[in-house]
């Protein structure tokens, strides 16, 4: 009779390390050192940017604008609790903190208010500089009046009052005056808070009504009002760990800092996608930890309770300790870094790999207990289970390479990877481990017991109760096939993170903000008009929530503004330097006669009034301000003498941007984005300057399919180049789902054109993979009873269930086969007692190593793990119970 193909191959195969095992042992003990130096230093990229192709077209057009824009995810600090007031006093010294960071100074927008957006206050207020110059006393030019600081101007005011008591100036209705006064008694008491500490800009601010996603001090709000909201734009080079955690653990340690001085109550929360990215990588590597050390140990308590010998338990983990040090050497020299996919492969690697040194190690024992000696026993075991090994080797990197039909690169990267460590370790578990057990495993084999407890009484279980066992399996999967439709897709990763993290506690208030939110599209704007008009058609749109954009702080540019703002541009006989102004230091003593002269004028004009019979409250409540003005002036304290001595530096900058600004315009006759203040053209204008940028907020959710598609297709509407998270999380949902659909059923046609091969025959091949069938039917029933749904993590399960699976039917209708050649029907205790220890301990190791993903608190990896522990679990209590029972009703076996 001729010897089989695979027969001869794999005698040749364990030839060599019954020849050589010294010359093995050592070679393949160099290269794993070798490739344990290599992977020295690989660590976790978190980045989302490499998860998916870069020949995607969606994908392509988010990294178009990320090259165009830079990377708009920013960390924000959420404020919470306690009153308004509050939240505000604690916002200064956290902005103040903030901008002494060398990485943050300039990019931190805290507050909207005249400081922080002088640039367009005269676009805002065209007629201004013309109202001034129209009030100004005769031959008094306008530019010696802003160079000349606090005494110019208060001087200006008490000539322009004496001009109009002695009639030189022009006469004023009385309701102009009376608009006047109260604007003087403003300007007095404002001039005077600021003495005395209070910041003139956030008055001023303050006297603006509140508007949306602001307070009434121009501080950034949620729009509810119930949050304050501080925003950094730092520029990262990336979004992988090493971009982003230097900048957030320094924002980090700035709040713990400035929370220290907080009032009860007051709360602040780091959060924005680069702070996720930072706790998900310290999740992800403490989880990895846990997940491989809690992974190794149950390997290692499984085979020694199910081999019952401390030696051959040892020997068992040598292929798993080759097979991981050489992938990882892969990993490092092909991609540098895991990513949040490939993260989990270590356990997943050590469940699969071991698998293969079990079913060698069963057999060589069963071997050893038959009289055989060593290498007979050894050649044995590597010729009986080689091919089912190998067959379940195969299909299981069928499996993990059926990801590869998916346009995510990450799961193509998990797929490859894992295939190289099955390659790694069947090569190992052939050749490394023939060796080791002919130097170490001694005489004492035969003494051990033929299995665990249970498997005699199981097979006696499942001759007697075969028809109604295998009822049950088969109401179990239509069961699973009815459940199927309730189970969903959830693509909201943010639920990775576990609910007490600070950046998933405060991103639930952002992400449903519709201005704050960062989840947004992404769409560009060739001019500020252009951006105006396209901010106005978005708003629009019911399917919008809010739009962020920069051209919000530029009314719109029409022939009466600009015929305004050139008129009062005009004013100024000449450009005024503005150093001069910041060079002017005030003190009380230059300050205090010009505002007592300015009280004499409007004692003056209070005579007048009161003798003209008019109401004199205005005056007086004029008069009020510059006396105290005046008593301010005459006992400030030093801290007081600093802030009027700062007057002028202080405005000088502002005054300066609002005036280049307006004659920039002016010039030009339209906007462009270098009209922007600084800190919003860091945001929303190109590297370039070539364009504008808008975020715009869906006014539903995103991850809800419907929303997220009705939005992309109303926003693509308005620029068909939209691109971002709001947009991609729709796009990803449904090319991952597509993508794994198509995988599943890929691998279960290739699975099975493979087991055909292996087993000679179309009805064994649909025996074996029946048990894979039912497994995973059952699967998504229990996956519909306890409502988990399928999410970007755990999706893979589709097909790695079944690559998985198969292996266990494999390996049983294998032994079936040789059992009925030898005894011309199978007998269920070859299958159960023999073969099947060997599939129960491969089975329990695997889901141990996917159950110690649960032990992280990284969602990702624990429902990875949890959907996997159901699947193979099921599979096997469909390979162990349900096919030897089905065989057995079908007459194969007795």
């Amino acid at each position: 009779m001729a010897v089989p193909l695979a027969t001869r191959i794999l005698s040749r195969i364990v030839a060599v390390p019954l020849q050589r095992p010294l010359l093995v042992l050592t070679v393949s003990g160099v290269l794993v050192a070798v490739a344990a130096y290599i992977a020295s230093g690989l660590g976790v990229s978190t980045s989302r940017f490499g998860l998916v192709s870069a020949e995607n077209p969606d994908q392509a057009r988010m990294l178009r604008f990320y090259e165009r824009f830079g990377n708009p995810d920013a960390p924000v600090l959420l404020i919470s609790g306690g009153t308004p007031e509050q939240r505000q006093a604690l916002i200064d010294p956290l902005t103040t903190r903030l901008e002494q960071d060398p990485g943050l100074a300039g990019r931190v927008l805290a507050r909207v208010g005249p400081e922080e957006v002088a640039e367009v206050l005269m676009l805002q207020q065209p007629e201004a500089l013309a109202e001034v110059a129209a009030g100004l006393p005769k031959g008094l030019p306008l530019a010696d009046l802003i160079e000349g600081g606090a005494p110019a101007w208060f001087g200006a005011i008490e000539q322009q009052i004496q001009a109009g008591l002695d009639g030189s100036a022009p006469a004023q209705a009385p309701a102009k005056v009376a608009e006047g006064l109260r604007g003087l008694a403003s300007m007095a008491s404002s001039f005077d808070a600021y003495l005395a500490g209070e910041d003139v800009m956030a008055r001023l601010a303050g006297q603006a009504p509140a508007v949306r996603g602001r307070d009434a001090r121009g501080y950034l709000t949620t729009v509810d009002g119930e949050h304050h909201v501080v925003t950094m734009f730092p520029r990262f080079a990336g979004d992988e760990v090493s971009d982003v955690a230097p900048t957030v653990q320094r924002i980090e340690a700035i709040k713990t800092e400035v929370l220290a001085d907080a009032p009860a109550g007051v709360t602040i929360k780091l959060t924005g996608l680069p702070a996720m990215i930072v706790d998900e990588q310290k999740m992800l590597q403490r989880g990895m930890l846990k997940s491989s050390v809690a992974s190794a140990l149950a390997i290692v308590l499984l085979c020694l309770v199910m081999l019952r010998s401390l030696r051959q338990m040892f020997i068992s983990q040598v292929p798993l300790i080759y097979g991981v040090a050489l992938t990882l050497a892969y990993v490092r020299l092909a991609y540098s870094n895991l990513n949040l996919i490939t993260s989990s492969f270590v356990a997943v690697l050590l469940g699969l790999g071991i698998d293969f040194a079990v079913h060698v190690i069963y057999r060589f024992n069963e071997e050893r207990r038959a009289g055989a000696d060593n290498r007979a026993a050894i050649e044995a075991s590597v010729v009986q289970t080689g091919p089912a090994i190998v067959v379940g080797a195969l299909v299981t990197a069928v499996a993990f390479l059926s990801t590869l039909l998916t346009e995510f690169t990450a799961y193509a990267e998990l797929g490859l990877i894992t295939v190289i460590g099955l390659v790694c370790m069947v090569l190992t578990s052939l050749l490394v481990l023939p060796a080791l057990l002919l130097r170490r495993a001694g005489m004492g084999v035969a003494k051990v017991q033929k299995e665990p407890p249970g498997f005699a009484a199981l097979t006696r279980f499942i001759a007697r109760f075969r028809v109604p066992l295998l009822l049950l399996g088969l109401a179990g999967g239509v069961a699973g096939a009815i459940g199927l439709p309730r189970i969903g897709f959830n693509s909201r990763y943010f639920d990775f993170l576990p609910p007490g993290t600070e950046s998933a506690q405060a991103i639930d208030v952002l992400e449903h903000d519709p201005l704050m939110s960062p989840v947004y599209a992404e769409v560009t704007a060739p001019d500020v008009a252009t951006a105006q008009a396209m901010a106005t058609r978005l708003r629009a749109l019911p399917e919008v929530g809010g739009v962020q954009t920069a051209s919000d702080l530029l009314p719109v540019l029409d022939e009466a503004r600009l015929k305004a703002l050139r008129g009062g541009l005009a004013a100024l006989d000449r450009a005024p330097d503005f150093a001069k102004l910041a060079a002017v230091r005030t003190t009380p003593e230059q300050l205090a006669p010009k505002v007592g002269a300015i009280v004499d004028a409007l004692d003056e004009v209070r005579f007048g009034v009161d003798q003209a019979g008019q109401p004199t409250a205005d005056v007086d409540a004029a008069i009020a301000a510059f006396r105290g003005l005046k008593q301010r002036l005459t006992s400030l304290d030093e801290a007081g003498k600093q802030r009027l001595a700062d007057v002028g530096p202080r405005l000088a900058g502002p005054l300066g941007r609002a005036v280049t600004t307006a004659r920039a315009v002016a010039e030009r006759g339209s906007y462009a984005a270098s009209d922007l203040p600084l800190l919003f053209r860091e945001r929303f204008v190109a590297r370039d300057g070539s364009a504008l940028a808008l975020y715009v907020i869906p006014s539903g959710s995103a991850w809800d399919g419907a929303n997220g598609r009705a939005f992309h297709a109303a926003v693509a509407a308005v620029d068909p180049d939209v691109s971002g998270l709001a947009i991609n999380i729709n796009l990803h949902e449904t090319m991952i789902v597509t993508g794994f659909r198509q995988a599943a059923g890929l691998s279960a046609v290739l699975i099975f054109l493979i087991v055909v091969v292996q087993l000679r025959g179309l009805r064994d091949a649909a025996l074996a993979l029946m048990p894979t069938a039912l497994g995973w039917l059952w699967m998504l029933g229990v996956m519909a009873a306890i409502g988990l749904n399928f999410n970007v993590a755990n999706i893979v399960a589709l097909p790695l269930v079944i690559g998985i699976g198969t292996a266990f039917g494999v390996h049983l209708m294998n032994r079936a086969q040789g059992s009925a050649a030898a005894h011309g029907v199978a007998r269920l205790e070859d299958l159960i007692r023999g073969t099947g220890g060997a599939v129960v301990l491969s089975a329990l190791t695997t889901i141990a190593s996917f159950a110690a993903l649960m032990l992280g608190d990284y969602g990702g990896q624990s429902l990875f793990g949890l959907t996997m522990v159901i699947g193979i679990s099921a599979c096997l209590l469909a390979s162990l119970i349900v096919l030897p029972a089905l065989l057995a009703v079908l007459g194969r076996a007795k």
